[in-house]
């Protein structure tokens, strides 16, 4: 695919439209993603770290809104960048934006996996509460918890530390308005470490949560039917002895209706809907892959901003409304959410 062919997927008039589309929408759910997420995390405060469950549920919160402020400061700075862009650079700034959109944008892509990992640990969580339930709080205890959701955090942080290492600024020409300003800078090698970096930490960690989610759904589901049967049976006296240790362990624990149940439902809805937002990460990090100019300074960077941009939407669409989710399926979330609000 050459230049010309580059420019008529999305020409530079198309590519300044999209962009001020794409801000401004992405502000107002940055700001949305803010509140409900502040929301959340003093919610989750108020009802107490008592079980593993809302201390994941609370630092899973609390990530989404560190992402969603880093998400605020890139789109403020990205409405700098889209005002130069429609102006013709008759509107300039002393630092370039795009200097402040990409470091943005990448304290976002560094945050983003704590979220994604915090998920896929709900899941497993749930999951195990259903298939396990007699051991299911040992397994996964308020300290034990604690340990992870540090551990996660560390390894999101500090995975992404070669990215920040290949960016900086730096002072030089900037041709478009002929004026001497702080611009982005890049290493020689940041193409290597970007590949990585995105194909270990990102795309791989993507693709296994999706895997690790999907097969806990299905546990959950395959779980729940045999409960339902089993329930069945000895209301209708046919209970066997013969039962295998795991149905028995469903009955004797007897918390599989009520409160658990519904959050059951939550993590369920959850899932499918990170399930659902993650995937046109996947998809994005593969086209990176396959096509060498899909860049942010490649040959089709006009093409990748606006791809990036539709993901990173769709991934504050999530994070804004996870809130109506736990309202729905929590009813301790709702008494203490009153309480707050």
């Amino acid at each position: 695919m050459n230049s010309s062919l580059a420019q008529i997927l999305v020409t530079q008039n198309e590519f300044v439209t999209l962009m001020g589309i794409y801000t401004c929408v992405d502000m107002v759910f940055s700001v949305m993603g803010i509140v409900t997420n502040a929301v959340n995390t003093k919610t989750f405060l108020a009802m107490g770290a008592d079980d593993g469950v809302t201390v994941s549920f609370l630092y899973l919160s609390s990530s989404e809104l560190m992402c969603c402020l880093a998400a605020l400061g890139q789109k403020i700075s990205m409405a700098f960048w889209v005002t130069e862009l429609a102006t013709d650079y008759k509107t300039w700034f002393f630092i370039n934006p795009y200097v402040a959109n990409a470091f943005f944008g990448n304290i976002r892509a560094c945050l983003f996996e704590i979220p994604i990992l915090i998920t896929t640990y709900l899941s497993l969580a749930k999951c195990m509460c259903v298939v396990k339930p007699l051991s299911f709080k040992s397994m996964f205890s308020v300290s034990r918890t604690r340990r992870i959701m540090v551990g996660i955090c560390v390894f999101s942080i500090v995975s992404y530390v070669p990215i920040f290492a290949t960016m900086g600024t730096t002072q030089e020409l900037d041709v478009n308005i002929n004026r001497t300003r702080h611009m982005i800078w890049f290493s020689s090698n940041r193409d290597l470490v970007k590949t990585v970096v995105w194909t270990s930490r990102d795309t791989l960690s993507a693709i296994a949560s999706e895997v690790v989610v999907a097969v806990c759904l299905m546990m959950m589901a395959q779980a729940l039917s045999k409960s339902i049967t089993l329930r069945g049976q000895l209301k209708n006296g046919t209970f066997s002895h013969k039962m295998d240790q795991h149905n028995s362990s469903l009955e004797c624990d007897g918390k599989l209706s009520g409160k658990e149940l519904q959050i059951i439902k939550q993590v369920v809805l959850i899932s499918v809907v990170f399930i659902a937002g993650n995937t046109p990460k996947i998809a994005v990090f593969l086209v990176v892959a396959l096509v060498p100019d899909f860049t942010p300074v490649g040959r089709y960077r006009n093409l990748y901003d606006v791809t990036i941009k539709g993901r990173e939407l769709s991934e504050l669409v999530i994070s804004a409304v996870n809130i109506f989710i736990y309202y729905k399926f929590n009813s301790k979330f709702r008494q203490c959410c009153h309480a707050i609000c």
